[in-house]
């Protein structure tokens, strides 16, 4: 393969994060694999982006990438615009997501167009990743399923399986199929995506092995967890018209979903939103909802005590 040529377009919104920024595109330039575009969209920022992004510091600071682009907006446009904008110009057989917050290690993008040329059947790929919390410490999110599911696409919608675009790669021809991200979502654009790309044939592999991506935290957005959750009534409501299995196991979804946002409104202080969530939860699917919060807090104590032994293990290494 020619050295200049472009399987993959790397997709990357940014909006007032420049010094993220700077990690992410370091990310980028490390990658063992290089046949791939960059296409960076600054949505407005008011911070020092835009002189990061000029074209003589991009060169000075990151010469290893030579085939980035930067598209600006006039005005903030919202992340799903951003994203619809670089995918309106992308190249690439393959679309990969990276987000300004988070970094992808150097094989990043050799795994995973290695998993998808071997699964001509997926329309995606994601990567396991490790998220860094609030307090420094770094978490591996658990994204084995909890329950057991009719189909993909239910299991998706139930316990939202890929935690962030910056895990997911896919085929540009999925995209032709099913068009551009949803832009009056503002939070769950997205997972509705993720949705529709399945609704449309096709399943998402996951790229195995060690993570591949160290995310932040959940961003600005994402801890609204109000609006966040009644978007995702709205893509749940919306899917079910449309997919018999979803439609006949909605009721499960939605009561999986409200528990999911009582645990999140209990953690931020929202008591009563958390209150009402589990209430609805328990008038849904009552035998369900204990069983899932039963799994919820063993698999937890599970993740703590291998957490915690892989911890002294650490220890004892540097002793």
């Amino acid at each position: 393969m020619a050295e200049d040529s472009v399987r993959v377009s790397v997709v990357l919104p940014t909006r007032n994060r420049c010094n993220q920024l700077r990690r992410a595109l370091a990310s980028l330039e490390q990658q063992t694999y290089r046949h791939f575009e960059t296409w960076v969209v600054d949505d407005a920022s008011a911070d020092e982006t835009a002189d990061l992004l000029r074209t003589e510091t991009l060169r000075c600071c990151f010469p290893g990438l030579s085939r980035l682009f930067v598209l600006t907006n006039d005005q903030p446009c919202g992340a799903a615009a951003s994203r619809n904008r670089a995918l309106r110009k992308a190249r690439g057989e393959y679309i990969a997501f990276l987000d300004d917050d988070d970094a992808w290690s150097p094989e990043y993008l050799e795994r995973q167009v290695a998993c998808l040329d071997a699964r001509p059947e997926a329309i995606g790929s994601c990567a396991n990743c490790e998220q860094v919390e609030g307090d420094g410490g770094v978490r591996v999110p658990d994204v084995e399923p909890l329950l057991d599911y009719p189909s993909q696409l239910v299991h998706l919608l139930t316990e939202a399986f890929v935690h962030s675009m910056s895990v997911f790669v896919c085929r540009r021809t999925a995209v032709e199929s099913v068009g551009l991200m949803n832009e009056q979502l503002s939070i769950v654009h997205d997972w509705e995506w993720y949705a529709r790309l399945m609704l449309n044939g096709g399943s998402i592999v996951t790229a195995d092995g060690p993570p591949l991506v160290q995310r932040a935290g959940p961003g600005g957005l994402v801890t609204a967890h109000r609006d966040w959750y009644f978007e995702e009534r709205h893509v749940i409501d919306s899917v079910s018209c449309m997919d018999r299995t979803v439609a006949k196991e909605q009721r499960k979804i939605l009561a999986y979903r409200s528990l999911f946002f009582a645990r999140t409104a209990l953690r931020r202080g929202d008591y009563a939103f958390a209150a009402r969530r589990a209430i609805e939860s328990m008038l849904r699917t009552p035998v369900r909802t204990l069983k899932i919060a039963i799994r919820r807090i063993l698999r937890n104590r599970m993740l703590d005590r291998a957490a915690a032994g892989s911890q002294l293990e650490d220890n004892a290494g540097h002793v």
